[in-house]
């Protein structure tokens, strides 16, 4: 350990300087820290000791956890709330606990460095005054470890409370404190990622601040920053690993190699014979690890720093050490601690053969940003082994963003495929044909791998391995789906859900969900599919994990949606990280509907929501033939208000651009052409053809029937026919309850609150949903100010023309009046007309005038 030993030791409490008036004050309590800041969530200790409800408090944390800094706090607050406090260094508290007896008044007594006492006169002296603690005398003791035992029974008692290193971390908003008191700005990310890599260790966050200070980029800083940076291995080396010795420190160095190292692990690693009573006495000393009967958890800076130093000491004899632990780790069925480790070998045949063993099971579990990280380390000049190959097509199955790219990756396989390679490749032979169903059959070609799925080769592999297995079944469900036998498809799928989920391949259970939710949807089965993304989104939880990883976020992106279609606001990831994740727009399945989320809500809210209608057109045409059900959700809304903005000319435009991404005999096609359908006296041939469509099923979105039903309801109403307009209404709540869609009722161009709100005491025993939908609906929705639309709507040139019509004057001379053409001037009277809702120029006249127009 010559390097260990070439390291000059820096101690610093926590890190924190103390004040130049001086380290002491004349009570000997620690004067306060230029930076500290105060922590109240810590102080419930020190109150429970003020209420007599306990005698005693322990702290016993490792070297740097802040221990000192809080109880001096302590003390000085109690000092000045005018009680006695006694502050004593451990080997003096003999002395002192003998000036104490007989005191008749309460005195508060802190004892320091515990961990220093080691005469037989200074243990008994430290058991007495714990064990006599009374009202009296009340104690504070703080050490790195507990030198005296028998104290079991005064924790039993409730006597006695301990905290330990980990009860003294600092959490996201503490560090974000600090950091401001050193003059920086810590966004939350990059505070939460400081506590993550310095496990909430005082003196590690502490000492990150001048070095945060100096970096020009403060989150790339977080990221690099460790247990190696210099001040901090200097403390590392003078105050946690002084005290052993050379034995001891190899041993640390050779068996750290992961935060959790399970016994049997440490004992292959060491070859030391007496590794676990060495590492018993090291977690038993508080030195940032701690034990418990199945193997030693490293603390996250101490980690880094033995990684380091094993490299620094014998770079080749550190790689071994992970490649072994990679291998053991994958024997015990711990995949992901196996990848990490084969990733920290930096050895690429030990990358190939642990990816051969567990990669499949980390694919389809979702773990995306791992398996990422170990195929980033395969350099451009190598050829990439098979398993590498396949898990590159997998991590973008089912959807394939890129299409050129997946063919030139399954060219490649093809290639790796057909040279010589050992029987375990067989299994990602088989995998790389279940790809390729995916790849194929969205580009509607038939699979050249669908036929070996089932021959003898893949039955053998497949009853192997059951995440294989479930790959495979899915592919032929795909398959099945495509050539029309939906039932089977469904069936297969639901088989592989069950399975997915109990084994914990969370992607696989998002990718089989998504497929039956979009075959329930085509088979017009809404109530199963609306079930079964309910689930999908109740199992969100599974996948917190990783935010950034495409599985989370595509389970964020069903998960808003339904918030959207329920009127919920929140979440656990914010759609516009979903959004900011794909900045070239590679993968609209995610981002695209992603945004096309944050802009609907606006189009419900805003009086002139223009830019909306404007960028949603435009997603519409980049990205529509990816996601359509999300559009099916927006077209309706986005005619409707470019009717209003802009009249019908320009909304036509908008609804061949629904009819070309939906089709003109789907539900959402004829609720568009009701909307552009002009307003007609006793007949309404467009909502006769509004409510075939409804009645035929054929829908994009289970919302797009509650919206068809609202308008059917608005129309009967407009017309006067009552007992239809109430039919049509609880139609509507009905089906917003049954598919649990209450967003439609908040669109402006249906009046659905209105309509709802009008009628409520009618509704039976949906009386309390009707009332629900009322009562979640924001005000503006509850009440549209329905004049300010209509004069939100009309045109500067319209408007001109409006003023014209009081004035007895012809068509002809209005155009010569403005000169534009006779044909123009009826366009805009057109307009006028229809924005009014009114059919003929007195009408407008009167209309206009109680506005305000004219």
């Amino acid at each position: 350990m010559s390097t260990i030993g070439a390291r000059s030791a820096k101690s610093e409490v926590a890190g924190q300087t103390r004040r130049e008036d001086g380290t002491r004050q004349a009570s000997g309590v620690p004067a306060e820290a230029v930076f500290e800041i105060a922590r109240p969530r810590l102080d419930e200790p020190l109150e429970q000791l003020e209420s007599g409800e306990r005698t005693a408090v322990a702290l016993w944390a490792a070297a740097g956890a802040g221990k000192s800094v809080l109880i001096a706090r302590w003390a000085r607050g109690l000092r000045e709330r005018g009680e006695t406090v006694r502050w004593v260094r451990g080997p003096a508290l003999p002395d002192v606990a003998a000036e104490l007896r007989g005191s008749r008044r309460t005195v508060y007594l802190f004892i320091e460095d515990a961990h220093r006492i080691t005469s037989v006169r200074a243990k008994a002296a430290l058991t007495s005054v714990l064990e006599d603690a009374t009202n009296d005398i009340r104690v504070v003791v703080a050490g790195r470890y507990q030198p005296v035992s028998g104290l079991a029974f005064l924790l039993a008692s409730g006597r006695l409370l301990e905290l330990c290193t980990e009860d003294l971390a600092f959490d996201r908003d503490e560090v974000a404190e600090l950091a401001e008191r050193h003059g920086l700005e810590l966004a939350d990310e990059a505070a939460g990622a400081l506590v993550k890599r310095t496990g909430g260790w005082a003196t590690a966050i502490t000492l990150a601040m001048p070095w945060l200070a100096r970096s020009a980029d403060v989150s790339a800083a977080v990221s690099e920053f460790s247990g190696d940076n210099g001040a901090v291995a200097d403390f590392l080396i003078s105050e946690v690993l002084a005290g052993f010795d050379d034995d001891t420190r190899r041993l640390l160095v050779s068996v750290a190699v992961n935060r959790y190292v399970p016994v049997d692990l440490a004992a292959m690693l060491s070859g030391h014979a007496d590794h676990l009573a060495l590492l018993h006495e090291v977690a038993r000393s508080n030195a940032l690890i701690t034990e418990d009967p199945h193997g030693f958890r490293f603390h996250p800076v101490l980690l880094a720093f033995l990684k380091a130093e094993a490299r620094r000491i014998d770079r080749s004899r550190a790689a071994r050490g992970h490649a072994s632990a990679a291998d053991w780790y994958a024997a015990h069925e711990r995949p992901a601690d196996a990848l990490h480790q084969a990733i920290e070998s930096r050895d690429s045949a030990v990358l190939a053969d642990v990816l051969s063993r567990v990669g499949l099971e980390l694919a389809l579990a979702g773990r995306s940003r791992l398996i990422a990280s170990a195929l980033a380390r395969f350099t451009p000049e190598e050829d990439e082994p098979l398993v590498a190959l396949v898990l590159r097509l997998l991590l973008d199955a089912p959807t394939f963003a890129d299409r050129r790219r997946a063919h030139h990756l399954l060219a490649m396989a093809d290639l790796a495929a057909a040279a010589p390679r050992p029987a375990c490749s067989d299994a990602w032979v088989v995998a790389l044909d279940a790809v390729r169903c995916f790849v194929e059959v969205r580009e509607g070609t038939a699979s050249a791998g669908a036929s070996r799925l089932t021959d003898s080769v893949a039955v053998a592999e497949r009853q192997a391995s059951l995440g294989l297995d479930l790959l495979c079944a899915t592919a032929e469900a795909w398959l099945l789906a495509r050539i029309g036998e939906s039932q089977r498809a469904h069936g297969m799928l639901r088989d592989v859900r069950v399975s997915a989920h109990r084994a914990g391949m969370d992607w696989l259970f998002l990718v089989a969900s998504e497929f039956s939710i979009g075959i329930l949807s085509d088979l017009g089965r809404w109530d199963e599919a609306v079930v079964l993304e309910d689930r999908l989104v109740d199992a969100a939880d599974r996948f917190t994990s990783a935010p950034r990883d495409r599985a989370r976020r595509r389970v964020e992106v069903v998960a808003a949606t339904r918030r959207y279609l329920r009127c919920v606001e929140g979440g656990p990831l914010g759609l516009g990280d979903v959004v900011a994740s794909d900045p070239l727009g590679l993968d609209p399945e995610l981002s695209a509907t992603a945004r096309v989320l944050e802009l609907l809500p606006s189009l419900d809210a805003e009086p002139n929501p223009r830019n909306t209608v404007d960028e949603l057109e435009r997603l519409m045409r980049e990205t529509a033939v990816y996601v359509p059900r999300i559009f099916a959700l927006a077209a309706p809304r986005m005619v409707a208000a470019r009717f209003a903005l802009d009249g019908r000319a320009r909304a036509k435009e908008t609804a061949e651009l629904a009819y070309a991404v939906l089709g003109v005999n789907s539900l959402e096609g004829a609720i568009v052409r009701y909307l552009l359908s002009p307003p007609l006296r006793n007949t309404e041939p467009a909502a006769r053809q509004l409510d075939d469509a409804a009645r035929s099923g054929h829908a994009w979105h289970s919302a797009s029937f509650v919206t068809a039903a609202l308008h059917l309801a608005r129309s009967a109403e407009d017309n006067r026919r009552s007992t239809e307009a109430d039919a049509f209404t609880l139609q509507a709540v009905e089906l917003a309850v049954r598919y649990r869609v209450d967003r439609p009722f908040l669109a402006p161009a249906t009046d659905g609150i209105g309509l709802v709100t009008r009628r409520l005491g009618r509704f039976g025993h949906l009386e309390d949903e009707a009332r629900r939908i009322v009562a979640s609906a924001p005000r503006a929705a509850a009440h549209p100010d329905k004049d300010a639309l209509v004069i939100e709507s009309l045109t500067p040139k319209e408007r001109d023309i409006l003023t014209e019509l009081p004035v007895h004057q012809s068509v002809a001379e209005i155009a010569r009046k403005h000169s534009l053409s006779v044909n123009t001037i009826k366009t805009h009277l057109r307009n006028i007309y229809q924005k009014l809702g009114v059919s003929d120029r007195s009408e407008a006249v009167t209309t206009a005038q109680g506005l305000g127009l004219i």
